[in-house]
């Protein structure tokens, strides 16, 4: 290849014990990044006017904070909304609803309760000129995020948007952090992650200051130190100075060699002073996998 990548990559792989099958998928493009987590984003709003705007508003600061946020839909229907919603079910969802829509046969917070029972993540705000219906949304048990009242005005109803995205972003996030056993990593700011049980290993890169990802269908370099990873993700096992690896994923050893083998032929060293230890517990995992599947 004339583009660098076999020249910066072979030594690297051929030095680390990366199986050739791997380097070929690898250079052929079949491997690609993890999924982009992204927060959606759906308006539901009757004037078409303030549709418009509240949407260059939302689309704009999303923009300006680099924000893994998508609009997904802006309408001004709650039932082309839930439509919607069952065509392309979101992970996780911020709604900016109106109440009252005099032209349709369901108001937003009927909409508002169709969405809770829907997704299991799903931030509400409330952007209305009735006021009076903000008890109501709690009596129904749906729990908005915020109550915004389009008699404040533009300037403070447009802030109190910009707020909001700021803080469904926080709370999204936290949510990510706290419930999903994901692995995650960021190029050109976009995080990107996979499930746990697909990485095999992370290792260092040829390339300085980086680190690599090795998964069962993924093979990605992305900026970053070791440490830092084994901090981040303590069920990771570091068993070497150049590996942190995931034990339940496995699949043999050589002791003669000192080295752990993955199911795509991929192996990573092992310090001789960890591997005792190392042996020990990969033939603890071995063993208690055979059980389960017996």
């Amino acid at each position: 290849m004339e583009n660098g990548i076999v020249r910066e990559t072979v030594p690297f792989f051929a030095r680390k014990g990366i199986a050739s099958q791997t380097l070929s998928r690898y250079i052929k493009g079949e491997y690609v990044k993890g999924v982009i987590e992204v927060l959606s984003v759906y308006l539901c709003e009757d004037n078409p006017a303030q549709l418009e705007h509240y949407t260059e508003i939302v689309q704009r600061y999303i923009m300006i904070n680099d924000y893994d946020m998508k609009i997904q839909l802006a309408t001004p229907s709650p039932r082309a909304l839930l439509t919607q919603l069952q065509q392309d079910q979101p992970k996780y969802a911020l709604f900016f609803l109106d109440i009252e829509f005099p032209a349709e046969d369901m108001s937003g917070l009927e909409a508002a309760i169709a969405v809770r029972q829907q997704l299991g993540f799903a931030e509400i705000v409330f952007v209305t000129t009735h006021s009076e219906m903000a008890l109501l949304t709690f009596e129904r048990k749906v729990e908005p995020m915020d109550f915004i009242v389009k008699d404040l005005g533009r300037v403070q109803v447009d802030q109190k948007l910009r707020e909001n995205i700021d803080y469904g972003y926080q709370r999204y996030t936290t949510y990510l952090a706290n419930t999903e056993n994901l692995f995650r990593y960021t190029i050109g700011g976009r995080t990107f992650s996979l499930p746990m049980g697909d990485v095999y290993f992370v290792a260092t890169a040829e390339t300085p200051h980086k680190v690599s990802v090795h998964a069962v269908s993924q093979l990605v370099e992305f900026p970053g130190y070791l440490k830092d990873i084994a901090d981040a993700y303590p069920d990771l096992y570091r068993v070497d100075k150049s590996f942190l690896v995931n034990l339940d994923n496995v699949s043999g050893l050589d002791a003669e060699n000192r080295r752990l083998i993955f199911p795509n032929g991929d192996q990573t060293d092992v310090a001789t002073r960890k591997f005792h230890a190392v042996k020990t517990l990969v033939q603890k995992h071995l063993k208690a996998r055979e059980g389960d599947n017996r």
